[in-house]
């Protein structure tokens, strides 16, 4: 292992160490007696705050202990708080085999016992270094109880070791939220930075199979009555319904300049593919940006490039500046701001070349360490060679992430777009204004998944509102996809 390497484990394997120290309490209030026995298990000694199981393999590991028959016996005598911390003693001083042979000889029994006992197994294989199977079998813990903060920063770690990123450092979020002190929000911090550090290639690819009633947008009008004549709509302007494709990936490379200063660079695209090469829609996505990187705020600068397909050909390109900062409000609360300005250039129509420019604001707020909070406001303006199609928009929403029993993950999010256009519509003799108003639901399974990926349904609903007929259309979307923040 290199010396970097070294280094950036150990700071995590430092990090998971107090943060289990101090997520002792927590669970004592989130669950009753028997489970606030079971958090002393996870109280860590020295060696808790060594590195992870990745780098303690390097190490010499203590000889095998033999269990005798007495042993046994009087272990099993003993009352189940005293249990628990034997066994996390022995995980922990490099003894799984022995602690597996105990556990054998006297599993926990009661109201508690199922959990107890594959929380044990799970630190049992974590320690072997068997990451995959520990990592299931903290997954099937936190299915039956998502509240166990002891179990999910076991979990955070695993994954950690395992270099499953995304999902480590979603664990250590919402960990950050239960913590109880400052002391504790700095272990969680230090932790994601560590994730953060060390990534410097990343790579993902997304699909989705997603039914449609209406993915052209189109109008369920089939004659429209301008100034008193009847006119008919064309067949693209209509509404389409089929099953389609959506997906596309990225690619990222992250340079370290200096401990705080990083250069990345990154390309990616999405696809949209239904019945008939004229509704196929493809984007590629270009983005450069230095990123200062502090503990409680980063600010990124650089420039982004998106080239769109529609059908067979090239649609149109833009280019332009973009800043993006995260703030850190409070340790639940975190701030993302978006600042962007894009000149745009079209292929064909190029009375629609001009500019574009926005700015889009997030608030991120962790309730617990199983439920998150959304909220979202953006405005933006767009200028083209046409006043009709320049416009004044501006968003908002919210939602809410929640982990349920059964291994269920929820997410809900609504949200509202409103747009008005600067000078009078063609054929409608005014202004025309538009509001879009979106909801969108999604379903994960947590404990049933493969190489990271979680399974997801989620459904769309779209009502768009506008004082010109064929604007006005609905649409009814599902998707099933994968996902690796769970």
């Amino acid at each position: 292992m290199n010396p970097a390497g070294s280094l950036q484990t150990s700071t995590f394997g430092r990090a998971s160490g107090r943060a289990l120290l101090v997520t002792a309490g927590i669970v004592a209030l989130l669950a009753p007696a028997g489970l606030a026995q079971a958090q002393s298990v996870v109280k860590p000694s020295a060696q808790t705050a060594s590195a992870p199981g990745s780098l303690q393999d390097t190490q010499q590991r203590p000889a095998k202990l033999m269990v005798p028959e007495a042993t046994k016996k009087e272990f099993a005598a003993l009352p189940e708080g005293k249990r628990l911390k034997i066994l996390g003693r022995l995980i922990r001083n490099g003894q799984p085999d022995a602690a597996e042979i105990l556990l054998q000889a006297a599993p926990f029994t009661g109201k508690f016992s199922h959990n107890r006992n594959l929380f044990m197994q799970a630190m049992i294989e974590h320690e072997r270094g068997n990451l995959e199977d520990a990592i299931r079998i903290y997954r099937e813990v936190l299915a039956n109880d998502p509240k166990l903060t002891a179990v999910r920063a076991e979990l955070a770690r695993a994954l950690y070791d395992n270099k499953e990123d995304r999902s480590a450092a979603h664990h250590l979020f919402l960990l950050r939220a239960s913590a109880p002190n400052t002391n504790a929000q700095r272990t969680f911090d230090a932790a994601i930075s560590a994730i953060e550090a060390r990534k410097t290639w990343s790579f993902n690819v997304w699909g989705s199979i997603a039914p449609s009633t209406n993915f052209n947008n189109g109008t369920t009008l089939e004659v429209v009555n301008v100034g008193g004549l009847d006119f008919e709509v064309g067949n693209q302007a209509r509404e389409k319904s089929g099953i389609g494709f959506r997906g596309g990936g990225n690619i990222g490379y992250n340079l370290r300049l200096k401990n705080d200063l990083s250069l990345i660079v990154s390309s990616g695209t999405n696809l949209v593919q239904y019945d008939g090469v004229q509704f196929d829609q493809t984007s590629l996505n270009q983005t450069a940006l230095l990123r200062l990187r502090k503990p409680k705020y980063s600010v990124a600068f650089g420039a982004v490039a998106t080239q769109g397909w529609y059908g067979a050909d090239e649609f149109m390109w833009s280019v332009g500046p973009q800043a993006i900062i995260s703030y850190l409000v409070t340790p639940k609360a975190q701030l993302y701001t978006q600042l962007k300005h894009v000149w745009n250039r079209y292929d064909v129509a190029t009375y629609r070349d001009g500019w574009t420019s926005s700015a889009t604001t997030q608030l991120k707020y962790a309730l617990n360490d199983t439920t998150i909070l959304f909220a979202k406001t953006g405005l933006g303006r767009t200028k083209t060679q046409r006043d009709h199609l320049s416009n004044w928009n501006g968003n908002g929403g919210a939602g809410f992430y929640h982990e349920l029993p059964w291994g269920l993950t929820g997410f809900a999010e609504a949200s509202v777009h409103h747009s008005v256009s600067d000078g009078d519509y063609p054929l409608l003799g005014e202004r025309r204004r538009q509001t879009r108003a979106t909801g969108r639901m999604s379903i994960t399974k947590r404990d049933f998944y493969w190489r990271g990926l979680a399974p997801q349904l989620e459904y769309t609903y779209t009502r768009n509102f506008s004082n010109d007929a064929l604007s006005r259309y609905d649409s009814h979307g599902l998707a099933l996809t994968v996902t690796r923040a769970f």
